[in-house]
């Protein structure tokens, strides 16, 4: 054997992947994962489908709509200066835009809060807007928004959350509506990590909610904001052991934090059904608008509030509902139910 052939012959060292290379490749996997779903979506069957445990139950029924009338305007490119893609701005209307509140505040005698909305990676802003809608007719200027690129991890897109909540407050036509101390944001998937990442870095944000979140660190001890994380119990593209849960349990520092995982996989929370709508818009009513925790959460079919007519009745925003949809619960929230025994 010659010299030439022996050294062919010997097992060549795998050469160690750069830390940029194996996000690429977790942006990849991930990428299939919500492409799976997507196919599964569009009605045509995959060869093999994961067993399902136990009766389908889904989050029916539309949220509850608040009092305010929306006004929506775009968002370009060019007016966010690049730092993210454009998106929509949701509004609650007042009298300078034909209804509304008289005084064009919230009631309260200051402006409306501000949220900061994105989508997960390979989606457009679409996924978000209707939270967008939500929130503003319960008083929030909510700005929802394409990210840069469809692939930008989630540190990216926490900064393009940060720079469309300067955006709104800073030059936008309803800058002098908001109250650039009252900061909010919410991301679905990469979003929901990006929504993690921005609020790490601005203390002025209040409030954080991440639907089904995604990214690759575990730990947020700079995360002041108070924060809920609702996780699906089937999801395979962001399984709650590795991201939602374990988020919550890394959030040593916010000021409060909830964790609520419901039967589902990784889009049970988007669009938003009346149980999470609920839960969503409490968060934000609490610790943006300042609330008791006695009469923040929407009613809902079972939220416990002893309608479930959607007539308007509230219910205390922690513990999160007694509900067939609610598969785990956790939470900081000092507002209780009587009777609780803690977490589920």
């Amino acid at each position: 054997m010659t010299m030439a052939r022996a050294a062919a012959d010997e097992p060549r060292p795998r050469p160690r992947l750069r830390y940029g290379t194996r996000r690429r490749r977790a942006f990849a996997l991930l990428a299939a994962g919500l492409l799976a779903v997507a196919v599964a979506c569009s009605g045509e069957a995959p060869e093999q489908r994961p067993a399902t445990r136990g009766p389908a139950v889904h989050d029916t029924g539309r949220p509850e709509p608040g009092p305010y009338p929306v006004r929506t305007r775009h968002v370009s490119t060019a007016e966010a200066k690049g730092a993210f893609r454009g998106g929509t701005l949701h509004y609650p209307a007042d009298e300078r835009d034909g209804g509304g509140d008289e005084s064009g505040q919230d009631g309260k005698g200051h402006d409306h809060g501000v949220i900061a909305a994105s989508p997960g990676l390979g989606a457009e802003e679409s996924v978000v807007t209707p939270y967008g809608k939500l929130l503003a007719s319960y008083g929030f200027v909510v700005i929802t928004i394409n990210t840069k690129t469809l692939d930008d991890s989630p540190s990216r897109r926490g900064h393009e959350l940060l720079d469309a909540l300067g955006y709104v407050t800073g030059r936008s036509p309803l800058a002098d509506r908001t109250d650039p101390d009252r900061l909010g944001v919410l991301g679905h998937s990469m979003g929901g990590g990006g929504a993690l990442f921005a609020a790490s870095r601005d203390r002025n944000i209040k409030a954080a909610v991440g639907l089904t979140p995604y990214a690759e660190r575990r730990d947020w001890p700079r995360v002041r904001a108070a924060t809920l994380l609702i996780g699906g119990s089937g999801d395979e593209i962001a399984p709650v052991k590795q991201h939602a849960a374990a988020f919550y349990e890394g959030l040593d520092h916010a000021e409060e934090k909830e964790y609520l995982e419901l039967r589902g996989d990784h889009f049970v929370a988007t669009p938003p059904g009346r149980l999470v709508g609920a839960q969503v818009v409490g968060w934000f009513r609490h610790f943006l608008d300042g609330g008791d925790g006695k009469d923040d959460r929407q009613s809902s079919p079972d939220g416990g509030s002893g309608s479930g007519s959607g007539s308007g009745a509230r219910a205390p925003l922690c513990p999160p509902p007694h509900s067939a949809l609610v598969t785990a619960s956790r939470d900081t929230c000092p507002f209780d139910r009587p009777g609780r025994t803690g977490d589920r």
